[in-house]
């Protein structure tokens, strides 16, 4: 997920706990209010696709589960507390923490990821929440089971809270990967321009030799 907003892109999380400070929850709290067009407190999920198309380059669909998991009650309706918990999330891809984010808030992610209720995550249910934190299939796949430490393909609490960071890691890592080979690759393009740069001196060193013995 990318975020594209100027006003959020000016609202940063606290280092400490990874929440909005006062003043960005006022400024949360007055957008809300804006967005509030039916004056009951709260956002539907035509509004909340509309907010998110505005700020993310989240899918339609991708869109409407997140609301799902937003809406805890199962309403069909967004109250602030709610909103703040987006924002917050948006703020924390924003500013590339998601690892701190999930870290200090691990039981709320858990609570959205948990479709079910059933009190456990299996790899569909976070594979359904990768496009949220940009984790890669392959970075979840290879430390997945790793973490099943009971064995039954699903992930408790604590199991899901070691299994988010290392994920986050992994995913570090194949970035980096991808930034060496990047630059790996650039250094040899540059290496065969000025191979061909080179060439082309030497043979046109070579054509002004031969124009004057022949003159």
């Amino acid at each position: 997920m990318r975020v594209r907003s100027k006003l959020l892109s000016l609202m940063h999380l606290d280092k400490t706990y990874c929440l909005l400070t006062v003043r960005h929850v006022k400024i949360s709290q007055t957008y809300f209010s804006l967005m509030d067009i039916h004056g009951n407190s709260s956002m539907n999920d035509v509004q909340m696709y509309c907010f998110l198309r505005l700020v993310t380059d989240l899918k339609k669909d991708e869109i409407y589960q997140l609301f799902d998991m937003l809406d805890v009650d199962g309403s069909g309706q967004l109250e602030f507390s709610e909103f703040f918990i987006l924002v917050c999330l948006l703020i924390a891809v924003q500013d590339h923490v998601e690892k701190q984010f999930i870290y200090r808030h691990c039981r709320t992610i858990f609570g959205l990821i948990d479709i079910d209720g059933s009190n456990t995550i299996t790899p569909d249910e976070f594979r359904a929440l990768t496009y949220l934190f940009d984790f890669k299939k392959r970075a979840m796949n290879e430390i997945f089971y790793e973490f099943d430490i009971s064995g039954d393909q699903e992930l408790d609490y604590r199991e899901f809270r070691l299994f988010a960071m290392a994920c986050i890691d992994k995913q570090q890592e194949l970035e980096k990967e991808m930034l060496q080979k990047a630059e790996e690759m650039r250094e040899k393009a540059l290496e065969k321009e000025e191979k061909k740069q080179e060439l082309k001196e030497r043979l046109e060193e070579k054509g002004i030799i031969a124009y004057c013995v022949i003159q």
